[in-house]
């Protein structure tokens, strides 16, 4: 898994559902907290890390830039 939602620190605001340009998270709808539902979309741009006010959201790049 590349994107990771730490469920402790979400707060279900929705951010990275409405930034993504991948259409990647979703939020559930019995807990509201943001889950990664289409991880396979993801371009790895990060704007889902960096716009996440709690800290969140996590993406590890599959691979290493040089």
């Amino acid at each position: 898994m590349q994107v990771r939602v730490d469920s402790k620190q979400c707060n279900g605001c929705g951010i990275c559902a409405e930034i993504c340009p991948c259409d990647v998270f979703r939020l559930e709808e019995r807990t509201g907290l943001a889950e990664a539902r289409y991880e396979v979309d993801c371009w790895y741009c990060g704007a889902c890390e960096m716009d996440c006010p709690t800290r969140a959201i996590r993406v590890d790049l599959p691979y290493l830039l040089s």
